[in-house]
């Protein structure tokens, strides 16, 4: 796989992690992988193997297409959801935002 892929790859795992809104430790270890491990995937330097690609698809809710050629359908339409955030006090947001970590974290 050429660099230029590494790097992009990189950058939709770096993307997705944010806004899921989690450290690279807490996304590796959802993955199950090695914090180091994801640091260097996430800037390109290393490649993964098919195992790894399955895991960060699976924890990031992420076709693994999308991961690995940026094609097919990313992140689906938050237009409803967002709506009804806006209409959300401070705390019921923020108590919104942990919900919906335990969510995404226990989808699998």
């Amino acid at each position: 796989m050429e660099k230029s892929q590494l790097i992009e790859i990189g950058q939709r795992l770096r993307a997705r992690r944010q806004e899921l809104g989690l450290t690279r430790e807490k996304m590796a270890e959802l993955a199950d992988i090695g914090t180091g491990y994801y640091g260097q995937l996430e800037v390109g330097t290393s490649q993964m193997s098919v195992d790894t690609l399955i895991k960060l698809s699976r924890s990031m809710h992420l076709p693994m297409e999308y991961l690995l050629f940026g094609e097919g359908e990313g992140t689906g339409d938050a237009s409803p959801i967002v709506d009804l955030l806006r209409r959300c006090t401070p705390r019921e947001l923020k108590l919104a935002e942990e919900v919906l970590k335990l969510f995404l974290m226990k989808a699998d």
